[in-house]
């Protein structure tokens, strides 16, 4: 039964059915222990982290996670007044009435400010990939090279 669930899991998106046995010092292991710990993560998620990132897999950590937050709330609340201001000019039009100039000039300021918001959620995801794959040179650098990798940002 354990089998045929796991060949089925293997199927699904983000399925984490394979097992990967790794021997550390003692060392190691209370180092990803700190590490979970200062992450409250289990030890199994703080290690599958770690190789992922090593791997060059992206994951959005603070502070950009917290301005990316800023951002998306924003730019909600620019789409709830964009969808008030269309409101009205739809029930403007449908009484026959001419759409105001200032409504006009608010949605073209309201979609201006949602696409800022949009290039800066998009810089700072770029900035953070662009930091992290240099990070991962860093440390592959040093694995070719057998040295002790110098100290990281």
């Amino acid at each position: 039964i354990y089998n045929l669930k796991n060949r089925w899991d293997e199927r699904l998106p983000q399925s984490r059915s394979k097992v990967l046995t790794v021997r550390v010092s003692t060392e190691d292991m209370e180092r990803l222990d700190a590490l979970a710990g200062e992450l409250n993560l289990s030890r199994a998620d703080t290690a599958r982290r770690v190789l992922l990132y090593a791997a060059g897999v992206y994951h959005i950590e603070p502070p950009e996670a917290g301005e990316i937050a800023e951002l998306t709330k924003e730019v909600s609340a620019i789409g709830r007044n964009v969808n008030q201001v269309v409101r009205a000019m739809n029930a403007a039009v449908q009484r026959g009435q001419k759409i105001p100039r200032l409504q006009l000039d608010q949605l073209a300021h309201q979609l201006h400010q949602i696409a800022r918001d949009n290039d800066k959620t998009r810089s700072l995801m770029v900035r953070r990939a662009q930091q992290q794959r240099a990070h991962v040179d860093q440390i592959i650098e040093a694995m070719k090279g057998g040295e002790e990798a110098a100290p990281l940002d």
